[in-house]
């Protein structure tokens, strides 16, 4: 997807040239809003392609700072001084929902992400070698205690997680995962990978990471079957009382508001995507199938209806829009510009969007009556809904 693709992330980390703590700039790629837009529309796409119709959205919060953990690691001495170092720098989260708007299941990751000049190895540095000792080492059964920001203060929370769903008493591996950000390109030999690449290290001495998937496909593994390969499942009703992990999710999501940050060039604190670009989505299936019965019923899988546009773009017109982009964009490497361009040639270039989400207003759920009281959230957090759909919604 062209979002998540080295043509605009090397635009984008161009921009960045120069900044300080280039790492923030980095992350910030991931909360932009055509970044969550694009997001939504790759996870209903999916979704659609195999067979499960939903509606999506898509929220991001931005915090400018990241919660320190203090833990014990592997055979740390009782009254030796704690390590302390960054606990993540992204929470990500997916939320299922019954078609009502019922919360049926929720899963989610730390991502602590490294700006690298390989697809596939961690960066050293101290601080690297910390956040690894905690990933890797921290003893589940001792107590990980959190903090707002390096300066400390009155603390998060403190959290024993007990051992993992397999058994394992150290480490985090169930709950959390490495975010590899191209500082440049990657080598020649591995220029088909991503700029942004997640997984976790072969073993607690290697700098390589087990093959890694782009962190499109990383989310998707979130979002796709009824057994996540990524993330841990956040409890609800009765039985999140007594999950520690979910009490940790949920302290650290704490509460949130609509403000601007004053740095990174003011970006908002919820950035929100649940409408798409009905051009763009049109444009992107034009070459997609080979008969018009195909292109209709894949614009009712994403739009739930029938769109009205159909009344004057026929099959006839279907065709000589499929063979002209067939012959001057068959990779979807085109800009927005040009699409704009191609789709008015068509009469298309003007639609209205089309809801991704469309019973709700774009705001942030409804905080949980066990979630803190206090200013958080203490993390950036990417939330991401699904709601099924019975069936189609067409209209009139």
């Amino acid at each position: 997807m062209k979002q998540y693709d080295w043509s605009a992330w090397s635009d984008r980390v161009k921009s960045f040239t120069g900044k300080w703590a280039l790492e923030r700039w980095f992350l910030m790629y991931l909360h932009e809003q055509e970044n969550i837009d694009a997001l939504a529309l790759e996870i209903k796409a999916r979704l659609a392609a195999e067979g499960r119709f939903a509606e999506v959205q898509v929220q991001s919060i931005w915090v400018d700072g990241t919660p320190q953990a203090e833990f014990s690691p592997k055979g740390h001495p009782p009254r030796g001084k704690k390590p302390q170092c960054e606990l993540a720098d992204l929470l990500l989260c997916v939320r299922w929902e019954s078609p009502s708007g019922l919360l049926q299941r929720e899963q989610a990751m730390l991502i602590q992400a490294k700006i690298a000049i390989k697809y596939n190895e961690l960066p050293g540095g101290k601080s690297t070698r910390k956040e690894r000792l905690l990933f890797e080492t921290c003893n589940r059964h001792k107590n990980i205690t959190l903090y707002p920001g390096v300066n400390r203060g009155d603390p998060i929370g403190t959290y024993q997680l007990g051992s993992s769903t397999t058994g394992q008493s150290y480490g985090l591996r169930d709950c959390a995962s490495f975010l590899l950000m191209a500082k440049g390109t990657w080598p020649v030999a591995t220029a088909p990978v991503g700029p942004l690449q997640v997984g976790w290290p072969v073993g607690k001495t290697k700098v390589e990471l087990t093959p890694p998937d782009s962190y499109l496909d990383a989310v998707i593994s979130m979002v796709s079957g009824s057994a996540p390969a990524m993330g841990r499942e956040v409890k609800t009703g009765a039985s999140a009382v007594n999950c520690v992990w979910t009490k940790m999710v949920n302290d650290l999501r704490g509460k949130y508001g609509k403000v601007n940050m004053s740095g990174y060039n003011e970006q908002a604190r919820v950035t929100s995507a649940s409408t798409a670009s009905t051009s763009y989505i049109v444009y992107s299936l034009l070459d997609k199938v080979e008969y018009f019965s195909d292109f209709v019923l894949r614009l009712q899988e994403y739009f739930f209806c029938e769109p009205r546009f159909l009344r004057w773009f026929g099959e006839g017109d279907w065709w000589r829009a499929r063979r002209l982009k067939l012959r001057i964009d068959p990779n979807d490497s085109k800009g927005p510009d040009f699409i704009w361009e191609f789709m008015a040639r068509f009469d298309l270039a003007d639609l209205d969007d089309f809801d991704l989400w469309r019973r709700d207003p774009v705001d942030p759920p409804p905080q949980d009556w066990d979630f803190k009281d206090d200013n958080g959230p203490y993390i950036s957090t990417q939330l991401i809904t699904i709601r099924g759909v019975d069936e189609y919604r067409r209209r009139d």
